[in-house]
Order: structure tokens, then C-alpha cells, then sequence
């Protein structure tokens, strides 16, 4: 460690300079972390406050939240199954709407039974329930949409008027659109029944509200999800794997997955070419530290243990000034981020250890050095 504090001191211009590059690398790999992290939360954020542990789609290869029907059979029969704690249907429709102010909006309208365990209750206001109209709204529309208790949210094609009566203070949505909790027999009406609902003096037919989008469950672990599945021709899947049924979700993970790939390798690449030309400048420094009787073993790891210690410190300080621009974008503006501390220190430990590797790479020249001929370049 000797050779690596001197030259970290002798050299300070040049390891600032390095250092700078590697704070940079950090700070990018942090924020687009939080950055995918808030794309992706916009999208399956409603699931993610579900408290499920599973959701039961219509039996298909590949099950997606837009395109599942499921029958009151359904959720009935996996009620009575063994190792099922609850079962319950969950409608979801996208519709384009407009606000009591004229503002048009998307909303994702979720049916569900008001009082199951899957009813989000409401922070400001009433929970769903007490009025048959009523329904709850996600910050979102509040923050966006300038929504509040007591407007109405009317549904294109349909007609149907929504009454806001409740806000849940989380941003709930399915598929980027906020989520809107209603009544299932409101949610079922707006999703399969006439436009502007049933004429005056009659009554919608009760088979409308016998079909939803998928069951809701809370399944023990003793629950034998496949019999079930079989028996009720459903595919169930777990809370983590229910978002790869959004829309989107697979598409935007993946894609913000290849861009941190590319920006470790152009780190990697970087911090190595950083150190393939320091070692090339001390060429002649090794071989006299070679001629006085240093192996070449102890050249190698001195030179990664200065790799590490620039790397651990330069990284550290990129991850404290991505934390505060992170914390400064969720504080002061709309884009979608979130703050992930364990994503952040898995961030920094990816560039720590793709410079390590651009670092070995490029101190295996200490290996071919010459003690004779690196001296006499002296001459």
C-alpha cells in the first residue's frame, strides 16, 4: 500500500482528474437507477400496494391484466379451496375521461367488493361503499388533475358519472394511468353495461356483474396453486411476477437494464484505459522497484489496491450527490423517480467492481516489464 498512498498524493492533479470521471459514472448509474426505478413504479405501482400474494388470471399462456375475464365461479370456487384465506374479484378498465373542470384524463377504474381485504379504504374522505357512484382517487389525479372531493369524473363513451368521494395518498397506477377504486357493481355497470347506464324505471340484468378481470388472492403457503388453477382454469401468478402482466412493465425493465449494462462497460473501458496509461508512464519507476527486489505479485496488488481505494472514494461521492439530486427531484419536480438506498449502493458497487476489472486488465503489463530494459530507457 506503500507505492499506492505515494502516488495518490505525488499525483494529485492526475487521480482528481480520474476521480472526477468516476464520480460522474456513479452519479449517472445512480440516477438512472432512480429514474427506472420511478418509470416503473408508475406502472405497476396500484399492484404493488395490493396486499395480496397472488392474482388469478384467465387461463392463457401469456396473462395480462388488459385482456383477463374471469367468471363468479371463479373467485367462488378458489374461495372454497383449502389454504385460501381470500378471494375476491378485481375488475380493471382503462377509459379516457374529462373532470367536473373540463380537464380530460385517463383513469384505470378498479372494481372491488367496499370492505375486502383489498379495499384501500381512503386517507381524505370516505372509503367506497356508502355511495353507489362514489369512488376514490390516487394522489396523482389530485397533484395532476387538480381532482378533489365532491368533483364528479364522467367516462367517455359510457357516460357514466363518478362522484369522488375519497383520496388515497399514495400514487397509484396500472399501465402509467392513475388508479380510480369504485364499487365492483359501479365498475361492472361502467365496463359491460349500455352507455349512460340503465334507462329510468329499469334494472341492469345480474349477469353483468358475474364476470371481472382477475381474483384477488391471499393464499397460505400449504395452498396447492396448481390443482387449483387446474380446477378453475386459471394461471396465478405471485405479487412479483403479477407485474409482468402490465403492460409495458417487461419492455421498460429490460430496456433501462441494457442502458446500465452499456454505461458499466463504457466504465469499465474508461477507468481501464485511466490505468493502462499511468502504468505505461511508469514504466521505468516498476522496473527500478523490480531491480531492488519487489515481485511482481506485490506490484500487481498495490497497483488494484490503488484502483480500489480511488474507486471506493470516488464512489461514494458520486452515490451522496445522486442521493441529493434525488432527493431534490422528488422534492421539487413531477418526474418520476424513486429513491432506492440498497439500488443506489448496488449502483456504486457495479462501478467499483467494473473498474476493478478494467483496473486488472490494465496492470497485467506490470507482469511483462523488464527491470533491465524499463532501466535502461534511462539512457
Amino acid at each position: 500500500m506503500f507505492l499506492a498512498v505515494r502516488d495518490l498524493a505525488f499525483a494529485k492533479g492526475r487521480f482528481v482528474l480520474m476521480a472526477t470521471v468516476i464520480v460522474m459514472v456513479a452519479l449517472m448509474m445512480v440516477l438512472l437507477t432512480g429514474l427506472s426505478s420511478g418509470l416503473v413504479d408508475r406502472n405497476i405501482s396500484g399492484i404493488r400496494a395490493l396486499p395480496i400474494t397472488h392474482i388469478a388470471f384467465e387461463f392463457d399462456d401469456k396473462p395480462t391484466w388488459s385482456n383477463s375475464m374471469v367468471e363468479r365461479t371463479t373467485w367462488e370456487g378458489w374461495a372454497e379451496q383449502s389454504g385460501v384465506n381470500a378471494a375476491v374479484p378485481l375488475g380493471n378498465t382503462l377509459f379516457n375521461a374529462r373532470t367536473s373542470k373540463g380537464d380530460p384524463v385517463n383513469v384505470a377504474l378498479w372494481g372491488m367488493e367496499p370492505g375486502t381485504f383489498i379495499d384501500p379504504g381512503a386517507n381524505i374522505g370516505q372509503p367506497i361503499g356508502n355511495d353507489p357512484y362514489g369512488v376514490v382517487v390516487s394522489r396523482m389525479l389530485v397533484e395532476d388533475n387538480n381532482v378533489e372531493i365532491g368533483d364528479t369524473i364522467v367516462l367517455d363513451r359510457v357516460l357514466t358519472e363518478l362522484k369522488v368521494v375519497g383520496i388515497v395518498n399514495a400514487h397509484n397506477n396500472i399501465a402509467h394511468t392513475p388508479v380510480v377504486y369504485a364499487p365492483f357493481r359501479l365498475w361492472a355497470e361502467a365496463s359491460y353495461g349500455p352507455p349512460g347506464g340503465a334507462l329510468p324505471g329499469e334494472s341492469l340484468p345480474d349477469i353483468l356483474y358475474d364476470f371481472a378481470t382477475v381474483v384477488a388472492l391471499d393464499l397460505e403457503e400449504t395452498a396447492d396453486v396448481a390443482a387449483i388453477d387446474d380446477a378453475q382454469f386459471t394461471v396465478t401468478l405471485d405479487k412479483p411476477m403479477s407485474f409482468v402482466a402490465s403492460t409495458g412493465y417487461t419492455a421498460e425493465r429490460d430496456s433501462v437494464r441494457i442502458n446500465q449494462g452499456f454505461l458499466l462497460v463504457i466504465s469499465t473501458l474508461v477507468i481501464g484505459a485511466f490505468f493502462t496509461v499511468w502504468t505505461i508512464q511508469r514504466t521505468q519507476e516498476i522496473g527500478l522497484i523490480k531491480a531492488l527486489g519487489a515481485s511482481t505479485g506485490y506490484l500487481v496488488g498495490d497497483a488494484l489496491a490503488q484502483a480500489f481505494m480511488l474507486l471506493t472514494l470516488a464512489c461514494i461521492a458520486g452515490v451522496l450527490v445522486g442521493y441529493g439530486l434525488g432527493t431534490y427531484i422528488v422534492d421539487r419536480t413531477d418526474i418520476p423517480y424513486v429513491i432506492d438506498i440498497n439500488a443506489m449502493l448496488i449502483s456504486g458497487g457495479l462501478v467499483i467492481g467494473g473498474g476493478l476489472v478494467g483496473a486488472a486488465l490494465a496492470v497485467r503489463t506490470i507482469a511483462g516489464i523488464d527491470p533491465i530494459i524499463a532501466l535502461g530507457q534511462l539512457r
